[in-house]
């Protein structure tokens, strides 16, 4: 009896961890060859798509800039989420600058805005340009046009990989990565410290381990609730990013 007893109080704790995962499966029922956009955000004050990638309101945008594709998987050892993911490859060469994609969580204020979240996710890049670039990060916009916790890359002077993070602009850079292999990246906004941490192929334990890089947001930066999760898609890189788990704690973040 005990034992049962014993069993049933894991299964419930288990649930209550899993219950924690505030969103997963981002790129759920996509397929190779799929345009991640389901639309372009064309207004500032448009309702929000919930749980969608669309393109983000940017009165900027090049229109012939065309939706970024999915590609097969990425998988990562004692990482749980699978699914598809997004190339990174393919902007058109004749076209400057870059666009972003936002996956909407809410809109609203209040939801998101208390405490820490993690963004983890898997990258695999085969190639980025010499000076730092947004890859990946949170946004306080679910129209996608205010980013704050940021994940950049860039390719440092012995050709390697290196990562950076920070609020709004870069705050704290990495030693250097191998292109070509794939990275578990685990981004983390603290709103109450207003920091931003970025753990790079973290070890898997329940506990939350020292992240390796910490950038400070100035103050005030980082106050406004997450209202969604976004890419950068931009000229000279190539590669494939995917597997998104969003959540409130570690545990849950990496999936344990």
């Amino acid at each position: 009896m005990k034992k049962v007893v014993l069993l049933a109080a894991f299964a419930v704790a288990a649930l209550a961890a899993n219950a924690q995962v505030l969103r997963n499966e981002f790129l759920k029922d996509y397929k190779p060859g799929d345009k991640l956009e389901k639309g372009i955000y064309q207004e500032a004050t448009e309702a929000i798509r919930i749980n969608t990638w669309n393109g983000a309101f940017d009165q900027k945008r090049v229109p012939e800039i065309p939706s970024p594709v999915i590609v097969n998987g990425l998988t990562y050892d004692g990482y749980p989420e699978g699914g598809a993911a997004i190339s990174l490859g393919g902007f058109p060469n004749d076209i400057k600058g870059s666009c972003v994609s936002v996956y909407s969580l809410s809109d609203n204020k209040n939801e998101f805005r208390k405490g820490a979240y993690y963004l983890a996710f898997l990258v695999n890049l085969k190639k980025t340009g010499g000076g730092f670039a947004e890859l990946v990060g949170m946004n306080v916009s679910h129209i996608g046009n205010a980013t704050r916790g940021k994940v950049y890359v860039k390719r440092g002077e012995d050709r390697k990989l290196i990562f950076g993070v920070g609020a709004r602009k870069l705050g704290a850079e990495s030693k250097s990565y191998d292109f070509n292999k794939t990275h578990l990246l685990v981004l983390k906004m603290d709103i109450a410290k207003q920091e931003m941490s970025l753990f790079i192929d973290p070890q898997l334990t329940a506990e939350e381990p020292t992240p390796e890089l910490v950038a400070k947001g100035e103050p005030g930066e980082i106050k406004n609730a997450i209202k969604g999760i976004y890419f950068r898609y931009r000229r000279g890189c190539d590669g494939a990013v995917g597997s998104f788990r969003f959540s409130n704690n570690w545990a849950t973040a990496i999936g344990k």
